[in-house]
């Protein structure tokens, strides 16, 4: 196959059937300017954008433009030079063509996911990290990108349990079980975002924190910090990163430092742990900086896609959120530096709420890859009900495209409406134990109120049908039983206290 340089504006391609065309593009990443987009011209003349390819090369200078060393055409690069994708859909794309082409034109370009000898000679270099890196992270390279490089699919289902933590030696087990969840590409509604609901001092925030050391941390202690179970381990890791968001002035997440780390760990909020205490709160301005940051890395490659969807899902009628976004067109075309005062300059002049949501959105769609865990406590601290549902939307579409997995602790039933039943965990504290259970009711699109009866109506007293369910428990009634006791004729309210009941006594807590 020919490879061509071209500019953009170019005339119809449509009678180079079978060849194949880089389209030159300006984005200067610290000095190196080696994006194309790839087109390939099939065999009745229709043009295919594969998606944005950055090229590097061994000896190049610290300031390089790819497009003046590259031939203007070529069949195979020569060993000078290679090249890496800049996105999942840029591999989908080539092995739409199928495996002969897949396999010609990533020879070709020299492909480093392809070819993980060469991702090996090439990983460390200034270029690859500076530039050709600096949007997929190279354990995406080596898992992802390898695979569908490679012929295989572009997303996988994944599954794992997690345990958390005992209690102090003298109550035992605090939790009765573990907490599954299941993340399957493809349905809907969508199961990438499970959340974690109940009343406060539930162990929520607790549980999230402890989850992240389990995860994240490579000296993890089980009884501190809870296990892992994960269903398919044997094939290859589930989590290739986490990232905890949380804007709470009680943020208690704690940083894990990089040599400790088993995956790469990020921390999104208004305080940048350190150690094993939280430091001082970030003012403004580094808030704005750390925008800016991630918006320019986004904006680089096809992750600018993701974040105009997102944004654009925040812009719902009346939100008022971005309303003006003739900005963008001006930063496409800017300097790193303009680039840099102008997003600081846009994210200080917007409220709190919204420069808070713009800020986390920003920073998922830089931060989120396959697999990556991201671990939310109480977005609805700074979210009024719609923006609030606006972003659990926006972030549900975000992980879907990536194929990550969000795990929420939250009081608002707001959530709720926003995930199906199956990715629900309602947290329930009796005395020493703490219970987790399914709802009763489907969560997905239901109404707020009754949601809020489902979750939050169901503390256990000593009076009145209580003490009769608490009763029956006792005597050692299985769920089945009891209904058949009571002639099926339980409320749905006696039923989730039967459920809770039945879970602690199994659990060897005292009714």
């Amino acid at each position: 196959m020919l490879f061509s340089q071209i500019e953009y504006g170019h005339a119809d391609l449509s009678p180079y059937r079978g060849q194949a065309f880089l389209v030159r593009d300006r984005w200067d990443d610290y000095g190196y300017v080696t994006m194309f987009r790839l087109l390939i011209i099939d065999a009745a003349g229709t043009q295919h954008d594969l998606g944005q390819v950055k090229f590097g090369g061994f000896n190049v200078p610290d300031r390089w433009t790819a497009s003046g060393d590259l031939p203007q055409q070529f069949q195979q690069l020569d060993e000078r030079f290679f090249s890496l994708g800049q996105d999942d859909t840029y591999y989908e794309n080539l092995a739409g063509f199928g495996p002969a082409v897949r396999v010609e034109v990533l020879t070709a370009l020299r492909d480093l996911a392809y070819d993980r000898a060469l991702l090996r000679r090439a990983e460390t270099l200034h270029v690859t990290t500076t530039s050709l890196l600096r949007g997929v992270p190279v354990g995406v390279v080596e898992n992802q990108l390898r695979r569908i490089a490679n012929g295989g699919a572009r997303v996988t289902p994944y599954a794992f349990e997690y345990r958390p933590p005992d209690g102090p030696a003298d109550i035992g087990p605090l939790w009765t079980q573990r907490l599954e969840f299941t993340v399957t590409p493809g349905v809907q509604p969508p199961t990438n975002i499970h959340v974690i609901i109940g009343r406060n001092a539930a162990g929520k925030s607790h549980l999230l924190r402890s989850l992240v050391r389990a995860v994240a941390d490579r000296n993890t202690d089980p009884a501190r910090d809870g296990q892992i179970f994960e269903q398919d381990a044997v094939s290859e890791r589930t989590f290739r990163g986490v990232v905890a968001v949380s804007f709470s002035a009680f943020d208690k997440f704690v940083s894990i430092p990089s040599a400790q780390q088993a995956v790469p760990h990020v921390h999104i909020g208004l305080h940048e742990p350190s150690g094993d205490e939280p430091a001082a709160p970030l003012t403004g301005r580094q808030l704005a900086r750390m925008f800016s940051k991630s918006l320019d890395t986004c904006l680089a490659g096809p992750a600018g896609e993701r974040w105009t969807r997102a944004v654009n899902t925040l812009r719902y009628s009346g939100s008022g959120f971005l309303e003006d976004d003739s900005w963008m067109a001006d930063f496409a075309v800017a300097s790193h530096e303009q680039r840099r005062e102008m997003a600081v300059a846009l994210f200080e002049n917007l409220s709190s709420g919204h420069a808070i949501v713009l800020l986390t959105i920003t920073r998922l769609v830089d931060q989120v890859h396959e697999r990556t865990l991201v671990v939310l406590d109480e977005p609805e601290a700074h979210l009024h009900p719609p923006l609030l549902a606006a972003f659990v939307r926006a972030l549900s579409d975000l992980l879907l495209d990536r194929n990550g997995v969000a795990i929420v602790a939250t009081h608002s039933p707001v959530v709720l409406q926003e995930v199906p039943s199956s990715c629900v965990t309602l947290v329930q504290r009796h005395r020493t134990r703490a219970v987790a259970l399914r709802p009763l009711l489907e969560t997905f699109g239901e109404n707020v109120g009754t949601l809020t009866h489902e979750v939050f109506s169901l503390e256990v007293t000593d009076s009145g049908y209580h003490r009769t369910i608490r009763n029956a428990v006792r005597d050692g009634m299985t769920y089945e039983t009891l209904l058949q006791y009571f002639s099926g004729r339980l409320g749905t309210e006696a039923k989730g206290i039967a459920r809770t009941l039945i879970a602690i006594r199994d659990s060897g807590g005292e009714l």
